[in-house]
């Protein structure tokens, strides 16, 4: 019995054990799970401050160089709403509130201050010259803050650091962070783009394209054969080995979606439209290693590429390199008029010049023909219009461009310089009103416009 009694006990023992371990492997992986969470939630709220802040500097910018009243409201009026915005975010930060205490207090005095602006405007006050003061100060130290930012960002990801534990790391970072802050340069982190069609920049006028119905899709419906057709016609030079069909896509446009298999085993992603056949996106996935052919040379085979697809009157807008790759946007080129709601854009292999990415929803949403107006003003006459603190230059370009009501205005697009940043201003050519400000990013790699 004593013998019996032992082996009882001992097996209720390593039940016991073991359901205990369960347990705590259970608790360790729900404790895992929700640090996983809690790190990424810290990461997102990192990362949309800088967005914010980046955004506050940049409307600070623009502000310096409009002369509309209209723009004016809205941009301090955006700067009110990013500066609330980005306190939020920093407030969920694990980080003392004693050590960010300035940089709270920067975003408070700038949000009050655009929130001051805005009342201003819209009571048909002038802004003085003592608020075009307060503004440059302003924007000089959002700009500070948004290398700071940018380059602890930089320190978290190369030393792996975890969010979580700012709140014991944090006051050495900010403070070793800010040491030098009076004497920083402004600069601004380049776009990532990590994925196809996302990873070409849209340009300076993409939104127009969300939540409107395509003009640009023509012909009748097509079948699953005709659009497998199609795709065989759009990779003409590519050996293929099959083509299957992995689902189709249902949205504004509704397409065919296809995997195509090269002789290679590279792998190529295509979307056809079930009305017309028209391709919407293409990404081949292969890699691209290195560098042999020129930017001109990218930009010459991107447009022989749109020529051959029937895509005639396309003129470049922006481009971008990054990792062995040209990415090309083009404008549709109505007459003397570059219509920049009609956008397409071009991915290109600077290992051999291949076309490798391909986004043409721009286009097919927004392209139509257009009974375009003469312009009622002059170039000089439109340059009244711009600030006296910018100086501007040529050449000067007619431009179509849509408002946020997704109406197209026409307008000049002048390029012009304020302390030592680039602008692209749009001025109505029929009433010669300021429709819209856009920074320029310049890079060894490429434009950006914010």
């Amino acid at each position: 019995m004593d013998v019996k009694r032992q082996r009882t006990i001992t097996l209720v023992l390593l039940i016991a054990l073991l359901a205990a371990g369960i347990w705590g492997y259970d608790q360790y992986r729900q404790k895992t799970g929700y640090h996983v969470y809690l790190q990424n939630q810290y990461h997102r709220m990192f990362y949309e401050l800088i967005d914010h802040v980046e955004t506050i500097e940049v409307n600070l910018a623009k502000t310096m160089v409009t002369d509309s009243p209209r723009q004016s409201t809205l941009l301090f009026s955006d700067v009110w709403r990013q500066a609330f915005s980005a306190q939020e975010k920093l407030n969920q930060l694990p980080i003392s509130h004693l050590t960010l205490s300035n940089t709270s207090k920067f975003l408070t005095q700038v949000g009050d201050y655009g929130y001051s602006l805005t009342k201003k405007n819209i009571d048909g006050s002038p802004v003085s010259a003592e608020d075009w003061t307060n503004l440059e100060e302003l924007h000089t130290y959002a700009g500070y803050l948004t290398v700071e930012l940018q380059k602890l960002r930089k320190e978290i990801q190369e030393n792996n650091i975890n969010l979580a534990s700012l709140s014991r790391k944090g006051d050495y970072i900010f403070a070793r962070a800010s040491n030098n802050l009076p004497e920083r340069e402004f600069t601004r982190i380049e776009q990532e783009m990590v994925d196809y069609p996302t990873l070409i920049y849209d340009g300076p006028f993409s939104e127009h394209i969300q939540d409107i119905k395509p003009k640009g899709l023509t012909g009748e419906s097509i079948d699953y054969e005709k659009a497998e057709q199609v795709a065989r016609d759009f990779l003409k030079g590519i050996d293929i080995k099959n083509i299957k069909k992995v689902g189709n896509g249902n949205g504004d446009i509704n397409t065919y979606g296809l995997e195509v298999t090269a002789e290679d085993e590279n792998r190529i992603y295509i979307d056809i439209s079930r009305k017309g056949g028209h391709v919407v996106w293409m990404l081949n996935q292969r890699d691209v290693d290195n560098v042999n052919i020129s930017p001109n040379q990218a930009m010459d085979a991107a447009k022989k590429f749109l020529e051959q697809n029937g895509y005639d009157n396309m003129v470049s807008t922006y481009s971008m390199r990054y990792d062995n790759i040209s990415v090309i946007n083009f404008a549709y080129l109505d007459g003397n008029v570059v219509v920049y709601t009609d956008l397409i854009k071009v991915k290109v292999a600077l290992d051999k010049g291949e076309i490798i990415g391909y986004e043409a929803e721009g286009y097919l949403k927004a392209h139509h023909k257009r009974d375009l107006p003469e312009p009622k003003l002059t170039v000089e006459q439109a340059r009244e219009s711009i600030s006296m603190r910018m100086e501007t230059g040529q050449p000067v370009q007619l431009t179509l461009i849509p408002l946020e009501n997704k109406d197209e205005v026409l307008c000049y697009e002048f390029r012009g310089k304020f302390g030592g940043d680039d602008f692209l201003v749009y001025i109505n050519a029929l009433t010669g009103k300021e429709e819209r400000i856009l920074k320029m990013l310049r890079s060894e790699n490429g434009i950006l416009t914010i």
